[in-house]
């Protein structure tokens, strides 16, 4: 059995602007509807692939999402995958339930490892500015995401947030324009760690586009990361586990798909 663990965003899903940017070759399907506006596309092809990767291997959604805005992709949410990791490893859905356990033991090691949220917050309310900040949203009682002006926002002040955080045991991490401050246990890879004592696997495999996917890369068997992400940038050494692929956009999804099935099917001839 292959565990197949990836990220959503930029991975197996596109914005309509992505989707322009990189044309797929087969027809868009709409995936993710937020109110009447659509948000998220796959195409024929990939929606096709990953049905069938469904259901010949353990897929497991794994996303920096709040859980309400995983829910909102409905092809994803109605696959039903037996587990499904939302707010960047903050929550483990199990057969669409909130794992309470898992709940109580991450909050346990956030109280052990990094300084209360009030107190994070006095120390940003010292650093920020009005000039660069622009919304701040508090995640799923776990994180914050800033949304900064990155015309404004200068690289020492954020290499300044990084060093100070660091220390309090919150890591900091610009993302486009929007700048992460999460509790530095708060991981992709720490939710995969657990679920996985609950799993029988032989490969584990793993995709994603950016450094909130590193660690879960960093810790497959195999490990996949697409030519338009921008891990392969920022990372802070090549993953010799990770294959760093030319493809973009659906090319990309399809050749990852294609090889995931290629695998679990090497798999059940042996």
């Amino acid at each position: 059995m292959i565990l197949f663990t990836s990220d959503l965003d930029r991975t197996l899903i596109y914005s309509q602007r992505m989707m322009e940017l990189f044309p797929p070759a087969t027809a868009p399907v709409i995936v993710e509807h937020k109110g009447n506006e659509v948000k998220s596309r796959m195409t024929d092809a990939t929606v096709a692939l990953l049905q069938l990767v469904h259901q010949q291997t353990l897929f497991v959604p794994v996303t920096t999402r709040a859980l309400h805005q995983y829910k909102r992709i409905h092809f994803i949410d109605n696959l039903c995958p037996t587990f499904a990791i939302t707010s960047n490893g903050g929550t483990i859905l199990e057969k669409g339930q909130p794992s309470e356990k898992w709940a109580a033991l991450l909050a346990q090691r956030i109280e052990d490892s990094s300084i209360p949220r009030e107190d994070m917050l006095k120390h940003f309310d010292a650093v920020k500015s009005d000039t660069w900040l622009q919304r701040s949203l508090y995640i799923d009682h776990l994180f914050y995401v800033h949304h900064v002006d990155i015309d404004i926002f200068q690289q020492d002040e954020l290499q300044a947030m990084i060093q100070e955080f660091d220390a309090y045991g919150w890591y900091v991490l610009l993302q486009g324009k929007k700048l992460y401050f999460m509790p530095k246990v708060l991981t992709k890879e720490a939710a995969i760690e657990y679920i996985k004592q609950f799993c029988t696997y032989d490969v584990h495999i793993a995709a994603g586009d950016s450094m909130m996917d590193y660690g879960m890369l960093a810790m497959a068997d195999v490990a996949f990361t697409p030519y338009h992400g921008d891990l392969k940038d920022k990372q802070p050494k090549m993953l010799s586990n990770t294959t760093y692929s030319k493809h973009t956009g659906e090319a990309f999804t399809k050749d990852l798909l294609e090889t995931v099935l290629q695998v679990a099917t090497e798999q059940t001839v042996v």
